[in-house]
C-alpha cells in the first residue's frame, strides 16, 4: 500500500518536493526483540577435501539451508534445507525422550560442530543427543544412534570407515557400513570417571572438549581420562514446576582439588588401556594427539601454570621423554599452535621474550630456528601449505588493535602480508592443500566480509559481504583513541559521543568495562549488537567510553601479566585514568559518570564502585565474581596463584572485602542457573551489603545461564539498565 501511494505522489508533484525517508534510529525493540539488525552471514563454513569447494549454512527468515560452493567460480548447489532436515529427523528419531543430564560435566555436549568425513562425502551431526549421517550427494540423512543417553564428539577414523564417539563417559566406535557399535572403555559403576570427555573446567579455561584422537593408522585411540571424585559439587536449580530439577556440577574452586587426569592408549578391541607415564603430582594435560610417525604427544602444565612441557610418549610402552619446556614466573598461556611436519619437525609458539612468536624444532626437540620476532604477537597459527615450506598465521604486527594475516617462509623467516590492505581484523580458514584461504574480516565501521585468497596473498574473489541493510540506519560513529596511564603507559580506548554534541552542554558518560585477561574491547573489528547497544545509549545523550587496561590482551605478556596476583588493582587504576581523561573534556560532566559490565566486567564494576566510591554516580554489575575463592581453579590460579599462597591478594581483590564502601546506586543482575559464575557470588555480596545497611537494586533471571541470551530477557534487562542510568545520570 505504501509503495502505491508513493507512485501517485510522483505523478502529482515534482520529484524535487519528495523528501527521502530519514535514516532510522536504534531502539531497544529493534536491538533485542527482532532481527532487523541481524547480519545475514554464512555459518558453519568448512572446506571440502578437494580444496575447491566449501560447505556452509545460510539463514533466510526462519529457514536454514546447507550449500556447497565452488570457491573459484561461485557456482553453488543446495545440499539440503537444514531446517526441514532437522524437522524430519525429529520425526524419525529412534528414541523420543530427550535425555536429561543431572550430573553436569561438560557443557559442550550438545553444541559441537558437525564433522566431515575424510573423503568429503558425508557429514555427521547431532539432534537431541542422537547422531545422524547426511549424504552430501543426495541430501538424505539417516540416524546412526538411537539411545536414551546422548552420543557426543563424533570423530571419523583416518580412512573414514569408522566413527568414534563418547557415550555416558565411555569411548565407543561404530562400523559405518554395518552400524555395529563396539565399546572401547568401560568405567562400569565408576560414575566419577569420564573417558574422552573433558571436565567442565578444562573445557571452559583450557578450551578442551573432545579428548580422544585416532592413531594415524586407525588401529588405536589415545584419550584422556578424568577422575572427578576429588572435585567439589555445586548444585544448580531452575524454576520448573512443581519441583525444580537439580544439576550437580563438578566445579573445582580456587585452591581446592582438581580432577585427576591421565593419558591412555587403547586398541579398538578394548581391554585395559596402556597409560602413558606423564609423571606424578598435581598437573594439567591441556593438549595431546599423535605425531605423524605414530607416537603420542602431550603437553603437561604444572598446577602453578608456570612450566609447560611438550612430551613424546611411546604408545607401546608408555615411556615418555620431554622434548621442550617453557617457563614463566607469572603464567604460561596455552595455545593451539603446535603443528607437525611430515618428517617430525614441528612449529611451536612461545612468549619467552615477552611476545608470542614462531619457532621451528626438530623431531628430537632441538630448536632449528626462530621464525618471527618483534614487539608484536602471533594470535594463531593456521597451518602449512602442501609443500610444508610456508606457515600461515594471524598476528597484530601492524597495530595491537588489528589482526593481520601473514605467511612465513619456514626456511628463511621472511614474512609477507595476505589479503586486502586497509586495516581491520582478519581471520582465516586454511584450505586442505594450503592453496587457498577464506579471509573473514571487518573493521569498526565495516561489517564482516569474506574474501578468497590465494596462497600468495592476492584476493581471488569476494565470497560474501554483510550489512547491506545498515544504510537505512543512522548509526553513531565509534572513535578509536588512547589515553595515558599513571606511569605513562599508553592505553587504547573507544568513544561514542552523543548525537550533535552542543558546546554549552555537559553530558554524562557510561564507562563500559570488561578488563579481564585475553580480552580486547578496542580491537578494530565490527562490534555487532554490543556496539549497537552502546550506540543506543549515546543516542539517549549518555556518552560511552571503553578502555583496555593493563591485564588485557594484544599488548605482549608483560602488559597482561602486570595484574598477576592482584586482580582488580591495576585494572581499576587504569580505568580511573580513563575517567580523569573524560573529566578533561569540555563536553563531559565529570560528576555524572557510571560504570557497567558483565562477568569479569561485573567484577570490575564492583571494584570501581567499592575502591573508588567518590568517582562514580552509579554502577551496573551482571554476573560478577565477588571473591576469587568462589571461581574455578584453572582460571583463578593462573592469575592469582592459590588462596593458600596469596591470601592477602585474594582479600584485596574481593568485592566482598570492600562491600561497606558502597556509596553509589548499584544494580545487580544474575541468572539462577549460571554454571560459570555461580549465583553464590551475588548472594554472598547481598549478605555483605545488607549487613552494612547498603541499598541496591537486584534482578534475578530464572533458568538463565552466564548472561542473558533469550530475546525477551535481553530486552527486559536492557530496559532496566537504560531506566536505571537515566534515573541516576540524567537528573541534573
Amino acid at each position: 500500500m505504501r509503495r502505491s501511494a508513493l507512485v501517485l505522489c510522483l505523478v502529482l508533484i515534482p520529484f524535487t518536493l519528495i523528501a527521502e525517508e530519514a535514516p532510522r534510529r536504534l531502539t531497544l525493540e529493534a536491538l533485542f526483540a527482532g532481527n532487523e539488525l541481524t547480519l545475514d552471514r554464512p555459518s558453519g563454513l568448512m572446506w571440502l577435501p578437494d580444496g575447491k569447494h566449501v560447505l556452509y549454512r545460510t539463514k533466510s527468515e526462519d529457514q536454514q539451508e546447507l550449500w556447497r560452493e565452488h570457491v573459484l567460480t561461485g557456482e553453488r548447489v543446495l545440499v539440503a534445507n537444514w531446517s526441514t532436515l532437522m524437522a524430519e529427523l525429529a520425526e524419525m528419531r529412534p528414541y523420543r525422550e530427550t535425555p536429561r543430564l543431572r550430573d553436569v560435566n561438560n557443557s559442550a555436549r550438545d553444541r559441537f560442530t558437525p564433522v566431515l568425513s575424510p573423503d568429503g562425502s558425508a557429514l555427521v551431526g547431532s539432534t537431541k543427543g542422537d547422531l545422524f549421517l547426511l549424504d552430501l550427494a543426495t541430501g538424505k540423512a539417516r540416524f546412526l544412534t538411537g539411545n536414551a543417553e546422548p552420543e557426543i564428539f563424533p570423530a571419523f577414523s583416518p580412512d573414514g570407515t569408522r566413527l568414534a564417539f563418547v557415550r555416558s563417559g565411555d569411548l565407543y566406535w561404530m562400523e559405518l557400513a554395518t552400524g555395529v557399535v563396539h565399546r572401547v572403555t568401560d568405567r562400569a559403576s565408576a560414575t566419577n570417571l569420564f573417558n574422552g570427555d573433558a571436565d567442565w573446567v578444562y573445557e571452559e579455561e583450557l578450551d578442551v572438549e573432545r579428548c580422544f584422537w585416532w592413531s594415524p593408522d586407525g588401529t588405536r585411540l589415545a584419550f584422556l581420562q578424568f577422575d572427578v571424585s576429588p572435585v567439589g559439587v555445586v548444585p544448580i536449580t531452575g524454576s520448573s514446576m512443581p519441583y525444580p530439577e537439580l544439576e550437580r556440577q563438578y566445579y573445582p574452586k580456587a585452591g581446592t582439588p582438581n580432577s585427576v587426569v591421565r593419558l591412555g592408549v587403547v586398541g579398538l578391541d578394548g581391554g585395559e588401556p596402556l597409560w602413558m607415564d606423564t609423571g606424578k603430582g598435581d598437573f594439567y594435560l591441556p593438549r595431546a594427539g599423535w605425531t605423524p610417525g605414530g607416537d603420542v604427544w602431550v603437553q603437561r602444565l604444572n598446577r602453578d601454570q608456570t612450566i609447560l612441557e611438550l612430551m613424546a610418549a611411546d604408545p607401546t610402552s608408555g615411556k615418555t621423554t620431554v622434548l621442550l619446556a617453557e617457563e614463566d614466573p607469572a603464567w604460561i598461556n596455552v595455545s593451539d599452535d603446535l603443528h607437525f611436519l611430515a618428517d617430525g619437525h614441528f612449529l611451536w609458539t612461545s612468549e619467552r621474550d615477552g611476545w608470542r612468536h614462531l619457532y621451528l624444532y626438530g623431531a628430537d626437540g632441538a630448536i632449528v630456528r626462530r621464525l618471527t620476532s618483534g614487539e608484536w604477537q602471533i594470535e594463531k597459527v593456521y597451518g602449512l601449505d602442501a609443500d610444508e615450506t610456508t606457515a600461515f598465521i594471524q598476528a597484530n604486527r601492524s597495530d595491537p588493535r588489528q589482526r593481520d594475516l601473514l605467511a612465513v617462509d619456514i626456511t628463511t623467516g621472511v614474512l609477507r602480508s595476505l589479503g586486502r590492505a586497509g586495516g581491520g581484523s582478519h581471520a582465516a580458514l586454511l584450505g586442505p592443500q594450503g592453496e587457498y584461504l577464506v579471509d573473514t574480516w571487518s573493521r569498526l565501521d565495516t561489517p564482516p566480509r569474506a574474501d578468497l585468497l590465494a596462497a600468495d596473498g592476492s584476493v581471488v574473489r569476494e565470497l560474501w559481504r554483510t550489512g547491506e541493510g545498515l544504510e537505512d540506519w543512522d548509526l553513531l560513529p565509534i572513535e578509536p583513541g588512547s589515553i595515558t596511564a599513571d606511569d605513562g603507559t599508553k592505553l587504547y580506548s573507544l568513544l561514542i559521543r552523543p548525537r550533535d554534541v552542543e558546546p554549552e552542554k555537559r553530558y554524562p558518560v557510561m564507562l563500559y568495562v570488561y578488563g579481564g585477561p585475553h580480552s580486547q574491547l578496542t580491537q578494530n573489528r565490527w562490534g555487532g549488537s554490543r556496539h549497537h547497544n552502546l550506540r543506543f545509549l549515546a543516542d539517549q545523550d549518555i556518552a560511552v567510553f571503553l578502555v583496555d587496561n593493563r591485564g588485557t590482551g594484544g599488548r605482549g605478556h608483560a602488559f597482561e601479566a602486570a595484574a598477576h596476583r592482584r586482580l582488580g588493582e591495576l585494572e581499576v587504576a587504569d580505568q580511573l585514568a580513563g575517567v580523569r581523561w573524560l573529566k578533561e573534556q569540555p563536553w563531559v560532566d565529570g560528576d555524572r559518570i557510571a560504570v557497567y559490565g558483565g562477568s569479569y566486567g561485573g567484577y570490575m564494576t564492583l571494584m570501581c564502585l567499592l575502591t573508588a566510591p567518590e568517582t562514580f554516580r552509579a554502577g551496573i554489575a551482571f554476573a560478577p565474581v565477588t571473591d576469587w575463592r568462589l571461581y574455578d581453579s584453572i582460571y583463578t590460579e593462573r592469575y592469582m596463584d592459590t588462596p593458600q599462597d596469596n591470601a592477602e591478594g585474594y582479600d584485596a581483590s574481593a568485592p566482598l572485602t570492600h562491600a561497606e564502601a558502597l556509596a553509589s546506586p548499584l544494580l545487580l543482575a544474575h541468572g539462577t542457573m549460571d554454571n560459570n559464575v555461580h549465583l553464590q557470588n551475588t548472594l554472598q555480596l547481598i549478605e555483605k551489603l545488607a549487613a552494612a545497611d547498603k541499598k541496591f537494586e537486584l534482578v534475578i533471571y530464572p533458568n538463565a545461564r552466564h548472561g542473558v541470551r533469550r530475546p525477551q530477557l535481553r530486552l527486559h534487562f536492557n530496559r532496566l539498565m537504560v531506566d536505571f542510568l537515566k534515573r541516576h545520570l540524567m537528573d541534573e
